[in-house]
């Protein structure tokens, strides 16, 4: 069977996918599919279990892939395709939710948020990465770990249009660069967190640029 999970509420579709899939399962990044590899990938078995557990990462931003799932639905896999926005234009998927035979779900973010806690994590680190870390240790429970990359970034931005030629201004925006980049591939559990600690605590060696 086949799960389209979307949204902009990541935390909560990559929970949802992990309790389809539990342990074990395949992750692919359909920035590395082609049309002609979908044949494979939705139906044929492993070398060890004729029952795959599948997660596609961004087959939403390759239309043409996108367009082929339909033909797909009779998959015996379980597959989550994992998407963060999906065109409500597209035909493929208005006839998709006409469909009985996939599950279609989408993830709205929260709209109680604490962004000012996010900002203050960021603006902590700035000067005291250890206490941010420590601050972001106490909340995680609470805090979407993408929602705060976003609040940082915002922040980032502001501050480096408040001083252009600030060298430490423009590395952190490279690197909050990269850790969207790395929470977009990273696998589900603890690992966004760390990739949130480990930015935290390289802006120590930024302080003096």
């Amino acid at each position: 069977m086949i799960h389209l999970y979307f949204g902009e509420n990541r935390l909560e579709t990559e929970k949802e996918a992990k309790k389809v899939l539990g342990e074990g399962y395949e992750s692919v990044d359909a920035e590395n599919l082609e049309v002609t590899d979908l044949p494979t990938l939705f139906l044929g078995a492993s070398l060890f279990d004729e029952n795959r557990k599948i997660l596609i990462k961004g087959l939403a931003e390759r239309k043409e892939l996108f367009d082929e799932l339909e033909k797909y639905l009779d998959t015996e896999h379980e597959v989550v395709v994992l998407e963060n926005k999906i065109n409500g234009n597209w035909t493929s998927l208005k006839n998709l939710k006409k469909c009985k035979d996939i599950e279609l779900r989408e993830f709205k973010p929260l709209e109680t948020k604490d962004r000012f806690l996010s900002f203050n994590i960021y603006s902590t680190a700035l000067s005291n990465p250890e206490k941010a870390v420590k601050m972001l240790r106490e909340n995680k429970e609470t805090e979407d770990p993408y929602a705060c990359v976003g609040a940082w970034t915002t922040q980032a931005l502001k501050n480096l249009k408040a001083n252009p030629n600030s060298k430490r201004n423009r590395e952190i925006m490279k690197e909050l660069a990269r850790i969207d980049m790395l929470l977009k591939t990273t696998k589900f559990s603890e690992e966004p967190w760390i990739v949130l600690e480990t930015f935290l605590l390289k802006l120590k060696n930024l302080q003096n640029l």
